[in-house]
């Protein structure tokens, strides 16, 4: 509970709706979902799959994933420390 949650999606369309659709989820499960996320367009998926790419040659998805990364660390700091403090609360509440 509570901590961060990033996600990674390739389709189409960069797997955008069924990130749009964990991130849903993830709210019920009372995770933190990160603005920035990883979508893979089909046709760079394909080309890295066959060899024709690297996928360190894709630009946009080397920087897409640093943000996310940064993201996801810098929630998950502030997140453990929210966490820490609910706990302090809930053991001088239960005192």
């Amino acid at each position: 509970n509570k901590k961060p949650a990033g996600f990674v999606g390739y389709g189409s369309v960069g797997g955008a709706r069924a990130v749009e659709q964990l991130r849903l989820i993830a709210v019920e499960l009372q995770m933190a979902p990160v603005k920035s996320a990883v979508h893979i367009a089909w046709g760079d998926f394909l080309a890295v799959r066959q060899g024709e790419k690297k996928l360190e040659d894709v630009e946009h998805l080397n920087q897409a994933a640093a943000a996310l990364v940064n993201d996801v660390a810098w929630w998950a700091k502030v997140l453990k420390a929210a966490r820490a403090a609910d706990a302090i609360a809930g053991e001088a509440q239960a005192a």
